[in-house]
């Protein structure tokens, strides 16, 4: 199996976290890795899927930092990709970010929808490339069919039980599409939608921990960096990998980007149990991270795989 070419392959969230400074240093090191950027706008709660962030933007210092970020992520020639991937959108709310983005000098170049923003999208973005966002709650093929043959769609973020698979990564490739493999999300494979309300996560989750252990179902969820090194996960079928990592650190960030890069996972434990958010993010796991058990996740992982992993 050949070395996976992470080079302009990754698509990280924007964190303001750190001072410009500390931000550029980073932009400086891992550019060549860093394909696109993800944020939502500074323009009201109803813009974002995490409060942290828009508790962020009430601070007039955070707003100005936020411009001055997406301006030198430009600058190195990294892509911004913009979200409207909340429930609580409109037509005129996306004008709205149109204006505020066109009144900066700093248009998108991607953006990323839930179904019900197509139109609008294509009205005040009409040139720029579509994102199907993960929070349209793809679970089967079908989830895809409608969007497939939308103009302008050329990109589908996939993650839950899309995560191995394979054949369906070749089938969109084969259509034209761009396969975006979200890698640390965690999401249960039979959480029956996303519509942005934990407590429908957790649900589903608690629900699955009464009949399997909670090393399983992290080992079934998440993707450790082996996954996508010895090929269990076709690397050349994917087009970008994404990480959640917005609300947390830059240096969040840096380290799960790195342990995919360099193929480890053991050092990051040693250090912090928590660093299993790396490889599996959701909000439910994180109480259990102390616990678990890295050499039966393993296990399970082989199991689910049939096939062994080497795991540094």
């Amino acid at each position: 199996m050949s070395a996976v070419d992470f080079h302009k392959k990754f698509n990280l969230g924007l964190t303001l976290e750190p001072n410009l400074r500390e931000f550029e240093a980073f932009l400086k090191e891992y550019h060549p890795y860093i394909h696109s950027v993800y944020f939502s706008l500074p323009l009201g709660r109803k813009y974002h899927t995490r409060r942290i962030v828009s508790e962020q933007f009430l601070l007039p210092w955070k707003v100005k930092l936020f411009w001055r970020m997406l301006a030198m992520i430009r600058e190195y020639g990294i892509g911004l990709e913009v979200l409207f991937n909340t429930l609580c959108l409109d037509r005129e709310m996306i004008g709205r970010a149109r204006d505020a983005m066109d009144r900066r000098g700093i248009l998108p170049d991607y953006v990323c929808i839930l179904g019900g923003y197509y139109e609008a999208a294509r009205e005040f973005f009409p040139d720029t490339p579509l994102i199907w966002s993960f929070n349209n709650g793809m679970r089967t093929g079908a989830d895809t069919e409608a969007p497939l043959h939308l103009a302008g769609v050329e990109s589908f973020v996939l993650g839950s039980n899309f995560i191995r698979n394979n054949r369906f990564f070749a089938k969109l490739k084969g259509e034209g599409k761009q396969v975006i493999l979200l890698l640390n999300n965690g999401c249960s494979f039979n959480c029956a939608t996303c519509n942005n309300t934990s407590s429908v996560c957790a649900s589903a989750f608690e629900e699955n921990l009464k009949s399997r252990s909670v090393e399983y179902l992290y080992a079934l969820q998440s993707i450790f960096p082996a996954e996508l090194h010895e090929g269990v996960i076709d690397s050349s079928l994917v087009g970008l990998f994404k990480i959640s990592n917005r609300g947390n650190s830059l240096a969040f960030a840096r380290n799960a980007m790195r342990s995919y890069l360099d193929n480890e996972v053991r050092p990051y434990l040693l250090q912090d149990p928590k660093s299993y958010a790396y490889w599996g993010r959701a909000g439910y796991f994180w109480k259990y991270f102390s616990s678990m058990r890295l050499e039966e996740i393993v296990a399970w992982k082989e199991k689910i795989l049939r096939r062994s992993l080497t795991i540094n």
